[in-house]
């Protein structure tokens, strides 16, 4: 099948779940394009199997004549289609574009995360006539809605989202039918996210990994970091992430004496942040919003014990007791005794690693839910 995916960046600094999904999709013999709508870091783009995109940001008025000419009423009335989502100017620049479309030759167009890709992919393919699908994450789906997400999700063939929870929020708000959703969780590569048991952390150590931004939460990590110091646990915390809270989150560490305890290290390649896990002895996880992070079906299926906020997905993949911790949000101190509990209990951290590795395997593991995803959209063609 010929796949034109949409994503409003790629690559970026931080993997996404995109990414993994489009190079198994190549390695089952699809082919696959990518259209970032928005740009980029062009110099990551190398050795990738599949060509990515950058749209034009310029009005091209004799492309925009020649599609008139060649498509007549057909573009007179995609240009207004256009003009009704996107804006004049927005529109004329979009349909400048569409020359380079027309020469994919798409079986189906996909995109990652309902916002502006989404919508620029489900107004191709109307023009196009394919089908168009999309996977709605979290914030964007349950924080920062757009007005048209509602038609997004009707349209799609399929829509899909990641998590049980969306899908009840959703159906709940915008009045829609049981089976105008399909719930098909992210995955992981199992084999690459595998612990090497050799490896042992000398100290009690705290990881988590995750955008350096207010929803996450991570001031209440280092707010609980201070009650375990106050306490005198030896433990160190190692935060992997990069974003526009780096120097609040900083000076929050320095002026609660932390700087020797907690490390804020940047963003770090997969590569890198499986190391990191191979070294961790817990992974903390204080999101006020989530989906399912992949951050933390890693961290599980590294057979970590995770102790997360019971929010939104957070119980679709932590049973709380069994495969982890689920506390309040905004509760650094419920967090910080879970953490000493876990410190305590040794022989606890390994039972629920073990069982944390099982849930991923069950559950989200990248081969099925991609097996699952395909069979979904070329149920379509």
């Amino acid at each position: 099948m010929n796949i034109l995916y949409f994503l409003n960046f790629y690559p970026t600094k931080h993997k996404i779940v995109a990414h993994d999904e489009m190079l198994e999709m190549t390695r089952r013999g699809h082919q696959i394009a990518v259209v970032a709508v928005w740009g980029g870091e062009k110099d990551k783009t190398e050795g990738l199997p599949f060509k990515v995109h950058y749209l034009e940001n310029k009005i091209r008025l004799l492309r925009i004549l020649l599609l008139f000419f060649k498509f007549g009423k057909k573009g007179f009335k995609h240009i207004l289609l256009l003009k009704k989502y996107l804006g004049f100017r927005d529109s004329l620049k979009f349909f400048s574009v569409y020359h380079f479309f027309l020469n994919t030759n798409p079986d189906h167009i996909h995109a990652h995360f309902a916002n502006n890709a989404a919508l620029k992919a489900y107004l191709l393919s109307k023009f196009l006539d394919v089908p168009f699908s999309c996977t709605g994450h979290g914030s964007e789906l349950l924080l920062y809605p757009e007005p048209y997400l509602p038609e997004l999700i009707t349209d799609a063939r399929p829509f899909i989202t990641i998590s049980n929870y969306n899908k009840r929020q959703l159906m709940e708000r915008y009045s829609l039918p049981e089976d105008s959703i399909v719930v098909n969780y992210c995955g992981i590569d199992m084999e690459y996210f595998k612990k090497d048991v050799n490896l042992r952390p000398e100290k009690y150590t705290i990881t988590s990994v995750s955008a350096l931004k207010d929803v996450k939460g991570l001031k209440y990590l280092i707010q609980a970091c201070k009650v375990l110091n106050d306490r005198d646990l030896p433990f160190k915390c190692q935060i992997i992430g990069g974003g526009p809270d780096h120097a609040d989150l900083q000076e929050l560490i320095n002026c609660n004496n932390l700087s020797q305890k907690v490390e804020l290290l940047g963003v770090k390649s997969e590569n890198e942040i499986k190391v990191y896990l191979d070294n961790s002895s817990i992974f903390v996880l204080p999101s006020l919003s989530e989906g399912i992070p992949v951050a933390v079906m890693e961290a599980m299926a590294m057979q970590l014990p995770v102790i997360a906020t019971n929010i939104t997905g957070l119980p679709e993949i932590i049973e709380n007791g069994v495969n982890g911790y689920l506390v309040p949000p905004k509760d650094p101190e419920a967090l910080a005794e879970k953490i000493i509990e876990l410190y305590k209990n040794p022989g606890l951290r390994e039972k629920f690693g073990k069982v944390a590795r099982k849930t991923i395997e069950q559950k989200f593991n990248l081969q099925k839910n991609i097996t699952r995803f395909e069979e979904l959209i070329t149920a379509q063609i």
